[in-house]
C-alpha cells in the first residue's frame, strides 16, 4: 500500500467514526515544545497517478520522547503516535493500539513503506543530526540550513521564524512512487 493511499484510507476511515472521539491533550508540565501547523503528503508514479492527503498536525516534544496528533481538515482525531525511548505506540478511535520499537517501523508496518519519522521531528525544528546520512547541506546568511539530502530524501526549509522553519519540504521515493512531504508550521505570535 503506498504512504498516500494508506494515509488517505486512514483518514477516510477515521474522519468518520472518529468525529466524537477525542484524543487527550498530554499534561502541560510534560510538554518541552509545541508545534501546529497543516501537512500534505502527494505520491505520484511514473505513470502521473496521484494521490494526496491533507490535514493538521500538532506535534509535541515531550520530557521523554515527541507525540504527534493528526487530524482530518473537518478536524475529526486521526490518530496519534507517541514515540518513547522504550518504543512507539499508534493510537487511532475504533482501532486496537500498535506498537513498534520505534516510530519508523511502526509506520513501516501501518503503511507498508518507510517515512523518516524519527527524523521529522528534528526537520521540523530546522535542525539536522549530523551523521553519515546527512550531506549536500546549504545554508543561508544567517547559517540557517535551507536544504540537505537525508536517508534518500531532499529537504528543503523556508520562511524561518523563532521556533524554525515555517515551511518544510521533503521529496522523496518509496515503493516506486515520488514522495511529496509538506509541513507548514504556524509561528507564535
Amino acid at each position: 500500500m503506498s504512504i498516500a493511499r494508506g494515509l488517505l484510507v486512514i483518514t477516510l476511515a477515521l474522519s468518520v467514526a472518529s468525529c466524537a472521539a477525542p484524543v487527550l491533550k498530554p499534561e502541560q508540565s510534560l510538554v518541552l515544545k509545541e508545534r501546529e501547523g497543516k501537512f500534505s503528503v502527494l505520491t505520484e508514479t511514473s505513470n502521473d497517478e496521484r494521490e494526496s492527503v491533507q490535514g493538521s498536525f500538532v506535534w509535541r516534544r515531550l520530557v521523554s520522547g515527541w507525540q504527534l496528533d493528526l487530524k482530518s481538515p473537518l478536524g475529526a482525531t486521526l490518530a496519534r503516535l507517541t514515540v518513547e525511548p522504550t518504543g512507539a505506540m499508534l493510537e487511532q478511535p475504533d482501532a486496537p493500539l500498535q506498537r513498534a520499537d520505534s516510530g519508523d517501523d511502526l509506520l513501516a508496518r501501518v503503511l507498508g513503506a518507510t517515512v523518516p519519522l524519527d527524523v521529522l521531528q528534528d526537520w521540523a525544528d530546522g535542525r539536522v543530526i549530523a551523521d553519515n546520512k546527512v550531506t549536500d547541506v546549504e545554508r543561508d546568511q544567517l547559517g540557517r540550513i535551507v536544504s540537505f539530502r537525508q536517508s534518500g530524501w531532499q529537504v528543503d526549509f523556508d520562511q524561518y521564524g523563532d521556533s524554525g522553519p515555517a515551511r518544510v519540504t521533503a521529496h522523496g521515493k518509496q515503493l516506486g512512487r515520488s514522495v511529496t512531504l509538506r509541513l507548514v508550521a504556524q509561528q507564535p505570535s
